[in-house]
């Protein structure tokens, strides 16, 4: 049987493979991405440029930064197809701000008032528990793991278990994709009430240099070199107006040495609440989807949490109408 000259050139320029049947044979194909563990981190490579890795264990703050800044099971960095990063650790306006991260806010637990968040507060955060899974399968690579909203306060109790599920999506080359598909799970008889609140769920934090004029951390710091930034959603919404708009997708871009990178989020529809309102800060480079907007919710062993996004990455300005192709193409799967 014949092999398509193009397959071919696919299976002699790349090292790590993949065997798929095909008619009678078995053909050894490139597979781009791959996953990769140490101790410390799991980092997903498209080829030999990093795509995105996830921190098991917490590097160690910065000089300036308290140590209980300190936070695992987040993902940074996050970079371009150009190897640009478009997130940001230990952000020194603030700190407890980690790359790609999830928790709630404003919670009550066992009549308890616990806010997973604000790590400075010290009644609660979310930590790195174990690796699940890696995989890779059909062109796509990824991992599985858990992780643990726990109280700081004495008696210490582990609230919520939270799964994730990062799939990286193989493409064109000219974007990065991948998936997070996040389960939240009681690990008590009692619940967790998340109460209605103006910020708190998955959450993005971008470079400080993205840091908008109007801040006043940014201002007094004069050796920051800031770049221009901004928020685009689906409803063509910026900043301001798009503050708590229900969104498929939202993109914050900014400029690195002048050229302009974007990373865009898009919600599952079958996502909690979906779409999901959307806190656009008004001066800062994060934004986040959170449910909490709109009404509290409770999370309990009859009522767990389950929500997806797809993360889009690109070195360009977010174009509308691809995003919105990219939003229907996906949630059609």
């Amino acid at each position: 049987m014949l092999v398509p000259p193009r397959l071919l050139n696919v299976i002699a320029t790349v090292s790590a493979f993949a065997c798929i049947p095909y008619g009678t044979m078995r053909l050894c194909m490139a597979e781009t991405l791959r996953v990769q563990v140490s101790e410390a981190t799991i980092t997903v490579y498209d080829g030999e440029e990093v795509l995105l890795s996830y921190n098991k264990l917490s590097p160690s703050a910065p000089d300036g930064i308290a140590p209980i800044y300190q936070r695992s099971g987040f993902l940074h960095p996050v970079c371009t197809p150009a190897g640009h990063v478009v997130t940001a650790m230990f952000p020194f306006d603030h700190p407890h701000q980690q790359g790609i991260f999830s928790a709630w806010v404003k919670t009550e637990y066992a009549g308890r008032s616990i806010d997973f968040w604000n790590l400075a507060k010290g009644t609660g955060r979310v930590v790195h528990h174990r690796l699940v899974s890696t995989f890779q399968d059909g062109g796509k690579a990824g991992f599985e793991v858990d992780l643990i909203h726990q109280t700081d306060k004495q008696p210490s109790v582990d609230v919520l278990r939270e799964r994730w599920k990062v799939t990286a999506q193989p493409t064109d080359g000219s974007y990065r994709c991948f998936d997070l598909h996040t389960t939240q799970s009681a690990l008590t008889r009692l619940p967790l009430k998340v109460l209605k609140f103006h910020y708190g769920g998955m959450a993005l934090r971008g470079p400080v240099k993205w840091l908008n004029d109007g801040d006043a951390d940014s201002n007094n710091r004069p050796d920051l070199v800031k770049e221009v930034s901004g928020f685009l959603n689906n409803l063509g919404s910026k900043r301001v107006d798009g503050n708590h708009q229900h969104a498929k997708w939202v993109s914050l871009w900014g400029n690195i040495d002048g050229k302009t990178v974007s990373i865009t989020v898009l919600v599952g529809k079958n996502s909690f609440r979906a779409p999901q309102a959307a806190r656009l800060h008004p001066t800062k480079p994060y934004f986040c989807f959170c449910p909490c907007v709109d009404a509290e919710f409770v999370i309990d062993h009859d009522h767990p949490y389950e929500a997806n996004y797809r993360y889009l990455v690109t070195d360009a300005d977010p174009d509308a109408v691809w995003l919105d192709q990219q939003w229907e193409k996906w949630t059609k799967q």
